[in-house]
C-alpha cells in the first residue's frame, strides 16, 4: 500500500502544488482537498478522511495547518517560508516606490519583524482575522493613490488581486516541494512505526504468556489476553489505571527504579499460584517503566507433562514387518503364517526361541500387522535393568517416592505404550515382586506407580519373550505358575538357526545386500564355504552370530571385486579368528565321545560343554566379556547368566 499525503489546499496553493508534485520521488500519493476559509468546515472535512484512514500525513499551509494540528491525531506538516525566501520575495516584489504589505490570515510572524530592521524601506505586516475584515482593508487599500503591492497566502493574494492591487504569492515552488518531501518521510517513517507497533500487538495478543508493562508512573500500558485469562481482569478495565490499583499483589511499580529484574517468583493472584519474572524497562540509562510476564502453574505443569511424554514417545514404533524377516525355509514360514494369525488377536504372546533368533523382530512385526499398528511399541530388556530400578521403569513412580526421584515423578514405560504394544524380553529373569505387579497387570489391565496411592488403567498388548524354559522354571518355584499361564497364552516357538542351515544363503544375502551392495553377489559362495567349513556346527548365536561373520567379511574384504578363491581365503580367515571350527571339534567329536561314554548324563555333559567354550572365549579375550559375547554370537545378559548359573 502505497503513502497517502493528502493537501488541504486553497486558491493559489492548489496550483503550486500540482506544479510540483510531479518531482517527487518514491511511491507516495498526493491527494488535494480544496478547503475553506471557514475553519470548522474544514476540519470536519478533514476529520472524516482521518476517520477513514487513507490518510498518513495531512500538509497545509499558515492558520489551516496550525488549525488541524491542535484538532487531528494525524500529522500535519506547515508549507513554510524561510527568512531568506521571505526577505527576497519582498525585495523582488517591490520594482518602484511602493508600499510593500505583507498580509495573512493567522497571528503575527515575529520572525519578519525581525527582517523589517535590515530592510531599507518599511514593510508593514497586517494579520487579519475573518474575510470580511480582509475586504473591508483592501477596498481601503485602493483607494489610495500611494501605490502598494501585496505579499501574502492564497486569500490575501486572492483578495487583493480582485482589488486590483499588485500581489505576490508567498510560497514560492521551492517552499512547497519542501513541505511535501518533508510529508512523504514523515508519512514514511509514521508507516513504520505504525507496523512496528501493530507487530507487537500481534505478538503481545497472541502470547502464551501473560504481559503486564507500565509506564514510569506505573500507569497500565500493556495487558494483554493471556494476562486476561490468568488475572481475570479485563484489558480495557486495566490499562491506564495504576498497576498497583489494578493487581496489587503484583508489586510491579517497585521494580521501576530498581537495576535488576526479578525471575520465576511465585506469587498468588486471585487465588491463582503464578510464577512472574519482572523486569524494569531502561531508556538511555533512565527508568521508563516495568514488564512483567505471568505464568500460570498448572498450564506449566500440562506442558512439561506433554514435552515429556512427547519426548519419551519418539523412536517408540515398531519398524520391522513380516515381509522384512528373511528366510525361505518350510519352518520358518510355517512360524511366520502363525505369527500373523495371532497379529489378528489381542490376547497375550509368549515368543519363546534361543539368543539370536528374532524375537523382537517377530514382535515388531506382530505389531505392525495388528490393529494397534501406528500407535507405541515399548520394548525392554528386563535383564538389562537392574531390579531396583526395573519397578519404576515399567511402572512409573510419584513423586518423592524415593530418594533421588524426580519432583514431579516420571511414567512408567506401560503407561508410554498405552494404545500400542509392550515387548517384554528376557521375561524369565524378572523377580517375584514384580512378576505380582505385572501379573495384576495382566488381570485388572491397570497399574499403580511406585509411592502411588491409585490405580491407572492402561490400554496395553504384552507380547513377552524368552530363551529359558519357563515351564521348568514353574517347577523349580523361580517363576509363578499363574503369570506363566497369563503369559502363554499364544505361543511362538522360533526355530534356531541349525534347524534352518538352508535359509544361510539368503540371509547372507540380505544382510550384505543392506550394509555392501557390491558384495551381495558373493552370498552363495560365501554360504556354501560356511557350510562347508562348519558343517555340524549348532549356531548357539543363530543368526545374529551369522551377522556378525557377515561383518567380518565386509571389514577383512579390501575390495569389492573378489575372485572365488579370494572369497574362500577370506572365509577361511574369518572362521579362524572366530575359532569356529576349534568350536565344532568340541561340540562334534568331544561330545560324541562323551556322550557315548555316559548317555544318561547327557545334559550335564552339554553344560560343561558349555562351560568349556565360554571359558575358552574369556581366555581369547584376555577377561573381556562384551568381547567374549560377540566372539560367541550371543548377547552380554545371556552370557552373564550362563556365567551366574555356572557359579551356582
Amino acid at each position: 500500500m502505497s503513502l497517502k499525503v493528502v493537501v488541504v489546499s486553497w486558491g493559489q496553493l492548489t496550483n503550486v502544488v500540482r506544479e510540483v508534485q510531479s518531482q517527487l520521488s518514491g511511491e507516495a500519493q498526493i491527494e488535494l482537498v480544496e478547503g475553506l476559509f471557514d475553519q470548522q468546515t474544514t476540519l470536519e472535512m478533514a476529520r472524516q478522511i482521518e476517520a477513514s484512514g487513507q490518510v498518513d500525513v495531512f500538509v497545509s499551509g499558515g492558520g489551516n495547518a496550525r488549525m488541524l494540528r491542535h484538532n487531528l491525531q494525524t500529522p500535519v506538516v506547515a508549507v513554510t517560508v524561510s527568512g531568506y525566501d521571505m526577505l527576497k520575495t519582498i525585495l523582488q516584489s517591490r520594482t518602484g516606490d511602493e508600499t510593500v504589505y505583507f498580509v495573512h490570515f493567522s497571528e503575527i510572524i515575529h520572525e519578519l519583524n525581525d527582517l523589517k530592521e535590515v530592510l531599507p524601506f518599511p514593510v508593514n505586516q497586517v494579520a487579519l482575522k475573518t474575510p470580511a475584515e480582509g475586504e473591508a482593508f483592501f477596498n481601503e487599500l485602493s483607494r489610495q493613490e500611494q501605490p502598494v503591492v501585496i505579499v501574502g497566502a492564497s486569500l490575501a493574494w486572492d483578495l487583493a488581486r480582485r482589488h486590483g492591487l499588485k500581489a505576490v504569492y508567498v510560497y514560492t515552488p521551492k517552499a512547497v516541494l519542501e513541505a511535501l518531501e518533508r510529508a512523504v518521510e514523515l508519512a514514511r517513517v509514521r508507516r513504520q512505526e505504525m507496523e512496528k507497533t501493530q507487530r507487537v500487538q500481534a505478538i503481545l495478543d497472541f502470547a502464551c504468556d501473560g504481559i503486564i508493562a507500565c509506564d514510569q508512573q506505573g500507569i497500565i500500558t500493556a495487558f494483554n489476553p493471556a494476562a486476561e485469562m490468568i488475572t481475570g481482569i479485563s484489558s480495557q478495565g486495566a490499562t491506564g489505571r495504576p498497576v498497583g490499583e489494578v493487581v496489587p499483589s503484583l508489586k510491579l511499580e517497585a521494580v521501576i527504579s530498581s537495576d535488576r529484574g526479578l525471575f520465576n517468583q511465585l506469587e498468588r493472584i486471585k487465588d491463582k499460584e503464578v510464577m512472574v519474572n519482572k523486569v524494569p524497562v531502561i531508556v538511555r540509562g533512565e527508568p521508563r517503566g516495568a514488564v512483567a510476564t505471568l505464568h500460570d502453574i498448572v498450564t506449566i505443569q500440562k506442558a512439561e507433562h506433554q514435552i515429556r511424554l512427547k519426548a519419551r514417545r519418539e523412536g517408540l514404533e515398531a519398524k520391522t514387518t513380516f515381509a522384512e524377516i528373511v528366510g525361505e525355509s518350510q519352518i520358518i514360514q510355517q512360524t511366520i503364517a502363525q505369527a500373523r494369525q495371532y497379529a489378528r488377536s489381542e490376547a497375550t504372546i509368549l515368543i519363546m526361541g534361543e539368543t539370536g533368533t528374532g524375537k523382537e523382530l517377530f514382535a515388531q512385526a506382530i505389531h505392525n500387522a495388528s490393529q494397534r499398528q501406528g500407535q507405541p511399541f515399548v520394548a525392554i530388556n528386563c535383564a538389562a535393568v537392574p531390579e531396583n530400578l526395573l519397578e519404576s521403569e515399567l511402572f512409573g513412580y510419584e513423586e518423592g517416592a524415593f530418594t533421588g526421584a524426580r519432583k514431579s515423578g516420571k511414567l512408567g514405560l506401560f503407561e508410554l505404550a498405552h494404545g500400542g504394544t509392550m515387548f517384554l524380553d528376557e521375561i524369565g529373569d524378572i523377580s517375584q515382586a514384580i512378576q505380582i505387579k505385572l501379573l495384576r497387570f495382566l488381570q485388572q489391565k491397570e497399574i499403580m506407580r511406585v509411592g502411588g496411592q491409585y490405580t491407572i488403567p492402561v490400554d496395553v498388548r504384552v507380547i513377552a519373550a524368552t530363551n529359558r524354559d519357563l515351564l521348568a522354571a514353574v517347577r523349580e518355584g523361580t517363576f509363578r505358575a499363574d503369570l506363566y499361564y497369563r503369559l502363554n497364552v499364544l505361543p511362538l516357538h522360533l526355530p534356531p538357526l541349525r534347524e534352518r542351515k538352508e535359509d544361510i544363503p539368503v540371509l547372507l544375502r540380505d544382510m550384505l545386500f543392506k550394509a555392501n551392495r557390491a558384495l551381495a553377489r558373493y552370498a552363495p559362495v560365501i554360504a556354501r564355504e560356511i557350510l562347508l567349513h562348519l558343517p555340524a556346527y549348532s549356531w548357539p548365536g543363530n543368526v545374529r552370530e551369522l551377522q556378525n561373520i557377515a561383518e567380518r567379511i565386509m571389514a577383512l574384504a579390501l575390495t569389492a571385486n573378489l575372485s572365488e578363491h579370494q572369497v574362500q581365503e577370506l572365509i577361511g580367515m574369518v572362521l579362524q579368528q572366530g575359532a569356529y571350527e576349534e568350536t565344532v571339534k568340541i561340540k562334534a567329536g568331544d561330545l560324541s565321545l562323551r556322550a557315548g561314554e555316559r548317555k544318561d548324563d547327557l545334559k550335564k555333559e552339554i553344560g560343561n560343554l558349555e562351560k568349556e567354550v565360554i571359558l575358552e572365549a574369556l581366555r581369547q579375550t584376555r577377561g573381556n566379556k562384551t568381547r567374549a559375547a560377540a566372539l560367541l554370537g550371543v548377547s552380554r545378559s545371556t552370557l552373564w547368566r550362563k556365567l551366574r548359573e555356572d557359579i551356582s
